[in-house]
């Protein structure tokens, strides 16, 4: 190891002091602290650079060769030292912090825009990166490289901590709007939408999770024509619009950009369709999964994060029509 490592800013300013003044009382008074640790600290310097800074002499101190050449550096050091402990802190603090959020991208369509509008009413700056969930979120997660996560089941661990934001207990039927089954004059069962294309949409993290009617097929052993599975909306709008495809959705903006900038129309399946779906597959569950301790981000974000999900899936409690 290096011998100057041993040595820190108070040795260095103790000899810029000494060589100004060519007086250890007045460095001693200066700085605060005993001569013995003034003449301490020069001992240290001394070792380290393994040559004289100062000769005394009967009436002070002389500066040595090795002194002179060394000043304007030290001298330096020390004046650096002073501008960044009169840096404005709350300057650098205001800077703006990215935090990046892990969300399924039907599910966070809008979701950008309520967290920037509530940083303004907060009165803090913040670069929101939003990326889609993946199927490595947890370690994203631990590694700090995501700092809040919309997930589809909970990872409640030493580390993690997974709070149920909502549940989604209703469907909502797409296709394109001149599709036959929206002329119908009798309520939907699972078998009509079994006699048509079946797309299949899910963008969560969960690589192995079962389509809620593919689960239905399988159980009654029904025919299902499974064309397709997409997770972004753009791929399923263009595959609705040119077929009788249909799919099934419970994020309400996601089933919004769809028919306001495609060809799409929505049905809402009854709360008995949706039931029986349910009985197959289960709810869809969603959490806010983050870290345990160590988050450097303020409690409105995460509770804003939450508003806004419960706020955008389709379930009997949350009405959505």
């Amino acid at each position: 190891m290096n011998k100057i490592s041993v040595n820190n800013l108070f040795d260095i300013q103790v000899f810029v002091l000494l060589y100004e003044s060519l007086n250890a009382t007045s460095v001693s008074q200066t700085l605060g602290v005993p001569s013995s640790k003034v003449s301490r600290s020069l001992k240290s310097l001394r070792h380290s650079l393994n040559a004289p800074l100062f000769i005394r002499k009967q009436q002070g101190f002389e500066r040595s060769d090795l002194a002179n050449d060394i000043y304007p550096r030290m001298k330096r050091i020390v004046d650096l030292a002073k501008q960044c402990e009169h840096m404005d802190t709350h300057a650098q603090g205001a800077r703006k912090r990215e935090l990046v959020i892990a969300c399924p991208s039907s599910l966070s369509l809008n979701l950008l825009s309520k967290l920037q509008q509530k940083s303004a009413e907060q009165d803090q700056s913040y670069i929101f990166h939003l990326k889609p969930c993946s199927s490595n979120v947890v370690e994203l997660l631990k590694q700090q490289h995501v700092d809040i996560a919309v997930t589809s089941s909970a990872y409640n661990t030493e580390q993690l901590s997974s709070s149920l934001i909502t549940k989604s207990d209703t469907y909502v039927l797409v296709a394109r709007r001149e599709h036959p089954l929206f002329s119908c004059n009798k309520s939907l069962a699972i078998d009509d939408i079994c006699d048509f294309p079946y797309i299949s949409f899910s963008n969560h993290e969960l690589n192995d999770a079962i389509d809620p009617i593919e689960s239905y097929a399988l159980d009654t052993e029904r025919d299902l024509h499974l064309v397709l599975k997409v997770c972004f909306l753009a791929d399923l709008m263009l595959e609705l619009e040119q077929s009788d495809a249909v799919s099934l959705l419970n994020h309400s903006d996601a089933i919004a950009f769809l028919c306001q900038r495609g060809n799409i129309s929505a049905l809402r399946l009854d709360d008995d369709l949706s039931r029986q779906i349910n009985l197959r597959s289960g709810q869809c569950h969603y959490y806010l999964t983050q870290m345990r301790s160590d988050r450097s981000y303020p409690d409105w974000v995460g509770d804003e994060v939450e508003r806004y999900i419960r706020a955008n899936v389709i379930s009997k409690a949350g009405g959505h029509s």
